[in-house]
C-alpha cells in the first residue's frame, strides 16, 4: 500500500481515535518529541533547551505545534460535518497534508541540512495558514473555498499526489 493510501486509510477511513503527535512540542517545554505512527512515520525526540538550536528549528516547532493543534481540532470536529457538506472532504485533504508534513519534517531533521529545514518551514506555513483560512470558512460555512493551487504546490512539496488524494476522498464522500 503506497504512502497516500496509508495515511487516508488510517485517518480517513478507520476513524482512529483523536489524538495529538506532539507529546512535547519544544516551545513551550525543553524538548520536542514526536509520537511514532506504526507505518506512517517514526518518533522523532530532541532537547530544545541547547542554545546550539537554530532560530529555523526553533520556528518550525511553533508551527509544528499548531499543525498539530489543527489536525486535532479538524479530527474533533469533521465527524459532526455532514458527507454533502464541500468543507469535509477539503478539511481531510488538509489533515492528510499534516501528516505528511510530519513525515518530511522528521526526514528533514534527519537529512541535517538548514536549506531543507528553511524550505520545509515555508511550505508548513503556507500549510498552517490554508488549513486556518478554511476551518474558519467551514464553521460560518462560507462559500468561499480555499486555493487549491496553492495545497496542490503543498502536496508536491510532501511527496504526495494530489489528484490522487481527490480521488481517494471522491470515492469515500
Amino acid at each position: 500500500m503506497n504512502f497516500t493510501r496509508r495515511i487516508i486509510d488510517r485517518y480517513v477511513l478507520n476513524d482512529v481515535k483523536c489524538c495529538k503527535f506532539l507529546t512535547e512540542d519544544g516551545i513551550t517545554t525543553s524538548r520536542l518529541a514526536i509520537e511514532s505512527v506504526e507505518g506512517i512515520f517514526e518518533g522523532f525526540r530532541i532537547d530544545t533547551s541547547r542554545e546550539t538550536i537554530p532560530p529555523i528549528f526553533r520556528r518550525a516547532c511553533g508551527i509544528l505545534k499548531n499543525l498539530d493543534d489543527y489536525q486535532y481540532i479538524v479530527c474533533s470536529e469533521i465527524r459532526s460535518i455532514p458527507d454533502s457538506n464541500h468543507y469535509k472532504k477539503i478539511l481531510q485533504k488538509y489533515r492528510v497534508t499534516i501528516v505528511a508534513a510530519f513525515v518530511k519534517f522528521i526526514l528533514t531533521i534527519h537529512s541535517r541540512v538548514i536549506v531543507a529545514l528553511h524550505d520545509w518551514t515555508h511550505f508548513a506555513q503556507q500549510l498552517l495558514t490554508g488549513i486556518s483560512n478554511t476551518l474558519a470558512n467551514a464553521r460560518i460555512n462560507s462559500t468561499t473555498l480555499s486555493n487549491n493551487d496553492q495545497i496542490g504546490s503543498m502536496f508536491d512539496y510532501f511527496g504526495m499526489s494530489s489528484n490522487e488524494v481527490d480521488e481517494l476522498l471522491d470515492a469515500i464522500y
